[in-house]
């Protein structure tokens, strides 16, 4: 019995990995990844891409708003596909972009898909042993990581030809929809329309208030390094556009550390965990605005941030899965919200900021809004009991 439920979780995990993945890791930040060829070929300035990026933004949180009535409606097994099949629609709209305008609405359009990724997975990981949910949900949340990760030798393979990458991603994407479709066709998607559908006025209450403001900050805090990034480094010298590319290999690969936060959680306890992200995600921000054209400072910079960055999501996605057990899709749907808000406002503020102060000063700003995230800390052990046996 106990294995039959390892494999569930594990099926689970792989199928929730490969959504996030593509949706997060190839439709959303894809942006970023692709941004130096697609700024050169249309001569867009940085108050548009940052426009450009917040649209993505846009849909993310419009999505997101949504999404905790509609996994409880339509289930995660057609949730689910509509994100995966979203992604693969706005990226391939994006691939066939011969103006600003179209290519605004396919990054549009894919942005939109990553809001509906993450609560059909908090759903279905009801039928999972309570020991095994924690991991799974941690595991899930890295399937940015994995996305880039993937991304980043594609659009090497790809050079400047940055259409036929978007199109390599509508591809993948397709592919780790069918799987999620598959994995999520049994029981899971009844347990999850079975569950009576709660309103968003029961968000906002005394226990998610921290977490949900310090959703924000950390949203805030991380979209100038999503955006702008690989672009700081390229002009600063330290990096080709070639290597920006592998650059943000990097950060994906390190993502994958946050597997791991479950575990984290385990031996460092809420507070210490969370706290210990955002700061080393605030100094990853600080090398990179400090040190751009330093090659080796970039890569601690990557190293740190992927892993950092996903490790505090995933800690507040479980975080909002206690506080909501009976709906997890609504907790995971809240974080998700206030996370996408923070990088809709962080993103479109990075924008105008870096024709003002530059983007150095930019990232200085996003890792003083990270270190006050991590001081909004969940007071109260957040994992089941059940995960203490297993890891000891």
């Amino acid at each position: 019995m106990r294995e039959g439920r390892e494999l569930g979780a594990l099926r689970l995990a792989t199928a929730g990995i490969g959504v996030v993945g593509v949706t997060f890791g190839m439709a959303r930040y894809g942006y970023g990844l692709l941004l130096p060829d697609v700024r050169r070929d249309y001569g867009l300035s940085p108050g548009l891409l940052g426009a450009i990026g917040t649209a993505a933004y846009v849909g993310y949180l419009a999505a997101t708003a949504l999404t905790g009535s509609l996994a409880a409606r339509a289930g995660p097994r057609r949730t689910a596909v509509a994100a995966g099949l979203l992604a693969a629609l706005g990226m391939t709209i994006a691939g066939l972009s011969q103006t600003p305008a179209v290519f605004f609405a396919g990054v549009l359009v894919a942005g939109t898909s990553s809001g509906l990724a993450f609560a059909p997975f908090s759903d279905a990981a009801l039928c999972v042993a309570p020991s095994l949910r924690g991991r799974v949900l941690a595991a899930v949340n890295c399937g940015t990581g994995y996305g880039v990760a993937l991304a980043a030798p594609l659009a090497i393979v790809a050079g400047a030809a940055w259409r036929t990458a978007w199109f390599a991603f509508a591809g993948v994407a397709l592919l780790a929809t069918l799987w999620a479709a598959w994995v999520l066709r049994g029981p899971p998607g009844e347990r999850a329309r079975g569950e009576p559908p709660y309103g968003w006025s029961a968000v906002l209450c005394a226990r998610s208030r921290p977490l949900l403001a310090g959703g924000v900050l950390v949203g805030i805090g991380s979209s100038a390094y999503w955006t702008f990034a690989v672009e700081h480094l390229t002009d600063a010298g330290a990096l080709s556009s070639a290597a920006s590319r592998s650059f943000l290999g990097v950060v994906g690969v390190a993502s994958v550390l946050a597997t791991l936060t479950a575990d984290l959680l385990d031996r460092l306890g809420a507070v210490r965990a969370l706290v210990s992200a955002t700061l080393a995600e605030a100094t990853a921000l600080a090398l990179l605005a400090l040190l751009p054209s330093s090659l080796p400072a970039a890569v601690i910079s990557g190293v740190l941030f992927g892993a950092a960055y996903n490790s505090a999501l995933a800690i507040q996605a479980i975080w909002g899965a206690h506080v909501f057990s009976s709906r997890p899709s609504l907790g995971i749907s809240a974080v998700m919200s206030a996370n996408g808000l923070g990088l809709l406002l962080g993103s479109l503020g990075a924008g105008l900021l870096a024709g003002l102060l530059g983007l150095g000063p930019v990232f200085l700003i996003g890792a003083g809004f990270l270190v006050v995230g991590g001081l909004l800390s969940p007071r109260e052990a957040i994992l089941p009991r059940e995960l203490a046996t297993v890891s000891s």
